[in-house]
């Protein structure tokens, strides 16, 4: 079985206050890995952060905008599997994977949600293969977002 999992696009990530430089050009590129997949029968997840307001930066507030999906990944919010998460790392996603054997991570932030959530992935089903695209994934900060590459490649995941 094979998934797409989409990571942290979320408005407050892509036009708002923590705007990642590159999330809004990578959009058209999750996009086309969301329609791959679910034309090949595969399943979609997407990954939001959701907080209730009681957290130092107010980002992803339950029920408002920030907390949204960003731009046409709205269109899919109907199509796919929705998990809140309040930490970096989803110990739901990874239940939820569970049978999967194919699972390709994309969305922000390279150096922070996609690490984590691989390593996650990684760890819990060593036999799996986890892809991320370097076209499908943004961070803040570039430099780390490469050193963040090779971890994840020297670890089993594919970069490509």
């Amino acid at each position: 079985m094979r998934a797409v999992v989409v990571i942290g696009y979320q408005n407050d990530y892509v036009s708002g206050p923590r705007a990642v430089g590159y999330a809004k050009m990578i959009e058209g590129n999750i996009c086309n890995r969301i329609e791959s997949t679910l034309r090949s029968g595969g399943d979609l997840f997407i990954l939001m952060d959701s907080y209730n307001g009681d957290q130092n930066d107010k980002l992803c507030i339950k029920g408002t905008w920030g907390a949204e999906l960003a731009g046409r990944l709205n269109d899919y919010e109907s199509k796919g599997h929705i998990i809140q998460k309040q930490k970096y790392g989803s110990e739901e996603l990874v239940n939820a994977l569970l049978h999967y054997n194919e699972v390709e991570i994309c969305g922000l932030d390279t150096n922070k949600d996609i690490l984590v959530n691989a390593v996650l992935l990684h760890n819990a089903y060593p036999k799996m293969e986890i892809t991320v695209k370097k076209n499908c994934i943004a961070s803040r900060d570039s430099a780390l977002a490469e050193e963040t590459a090779d971890v994840l490649t020297g670890i089993g995941v594919i970069v490509k």
